[in-house]
């Protein structure tokens, strides 16, 4: 005895419907005071912008990408950031303090 599988999946495909939940009414959504957000630092894991242009003028004066390998590299997945085994992401100031201290250290960035 075999059994019909075209009726089974149009009955799964219906059942797919997804739902987008109702964003509620403009006047009960609460304002909340915005913090003022710190500039980033090198003790806080963020670089301020001088320091990122800086770590990338360095990276280019030596032929490196933006991660610090040698230009025209390819990454699976298109990123070494990304570790797609454990699906974690790596800041890329994590990255390259890791692979390219001496980038950091020639900018100011770091202890």
């Amino acid at each position: 005895m075999r059994i019909s599988t075209l009726p089974l999946l149009i009955l799964l495909a219906a059942c797919q419907e997804r739902s987008v939940p109702a964003s509620p009414p403009a006047a009960t959504k609460a304002v909340l005071p915005q913090a003022a957000t710190p500039t980033p630092d090198a003790a806080s894991g963020g670089w301020t912008e001088s320091q990122e242009g800086c770590v990338d003028r360095w990276l280019a004066a030596h032929t490196l990408d933006a991660y610090g390998s040698p230009q025209g590299t390819m990454y699976m997945g298109g990123t070494p950031l990304f570790d797609e085994a454990t699906g974690r992401h790596t800041p890329r100031q994590a990255f390259l303090a890791a692979h390219h201290p001496e980038a950091l250290h020639s900018c100011g960035v770091g202890p």
